[in-house]
């Protein structure tokens, strides 16, 4: 199988090593690296931003509200800054991250985790996890769909109106899902999921040579970002 895109393992490394300083780091300034890091890397990878962020523009409103809340119960002004900074970086470097996975394909990144020790039924969750959301996105439009065709218009009604229709559709979609996981979970057993310990892959991922040259240079990388992060908290302690 021929993958145009670096080896996914190398991702999840990168990624890890992304998000745990994003979450470790607490200051604005030693987080910066950090934010340009991810920013750099959805440039290189050419990841689809766009259509990531197209998906996620209800999310903004909460994320700068989150980072507001964070300012103002700081109690001092500065103090506040500091933390609205770094709560508004760390959530840009979570979501950015996301759009690392989205260049591959679901089976590529269950094949991954299964090379990576991954137990196997866990990484079909995973995948049946995310094959699910689409699933449960596109009965919820079918449900709208539906009741415009009854004559039904959003735009017309009140917000309060609004919000109670969109309530009542929520039931419906959460019982297609757990109709359609029944169904699968018994075609599963059917065909004697977790009857053995191991699987067969059909196709197993190699690391290639961009793919080691990626990996060293992740590695690299996280090395000069903790050289960098211990110098600024050392002069920052002593000077």
């Amino acid at each position: 199988m021929m993958r145009k895109h670096i080896d996914p393992r190398v991702t999840f490394l990168f990624l890890f090593l992304l998000t745990t300083a994003a979450v470790v780091i607490r200051e604005p300034i030693p987080m910066l690296p950090v934010f340009v890091s991810a920013i750099v890397a959805v440039i290189i990878a050419r990841a689809p931003v766009g259509k990531f962020l197209r998906r996620l523009r209800g999310l903004w409103a909460v994320i700068f509200a989150v980072t507001l809340l964070q300012a103002l119960f700081a109690g001092d002004i500065m103090a506040g800054i500091s933390i609205g900074g770094t709560v508004l970086q760390r959530l840009v470097i979570l979501l950015l991250s996301g759009t690392l996975l989205l260049r591959y394909p679901g089976h590529v990144l269950v094949q991954a985790m299964l090379q990576l020790r991954l137990p196997y039924q866990l990484a079909y969750m995973l995948s049946i996890g995310l094959a699910f959301v689409p699933r449960f996105s596109e009965s919820y439009r079918d449900s709208i769909t539906a009741m415009q065709l009854r004559g039904v218009d959003f735009r017309q009604l009140k917000l309060r109106a609004r919000l109670k229709i969109y309530t009542w559709l929520i039931m419906p979609t959460i019982a297609s899902g757990v109709h359609a996981a029944r169904r699968l979970s018994m075609a599963m057993e059917l065909r004697g999921f977790g009857a053995h310990d191991k699987r067969s892959s059909y196709a197993p991922l190699k690391m290639r040579k961009k793919d080691w040259l990626a990996f060293a240079a992740v590695l690299l990388w996280a090395g000069a970002l903790a050289a960098g992060i211990v110098a600024w908290y050392w002069w920052c302690r002593w000077f």
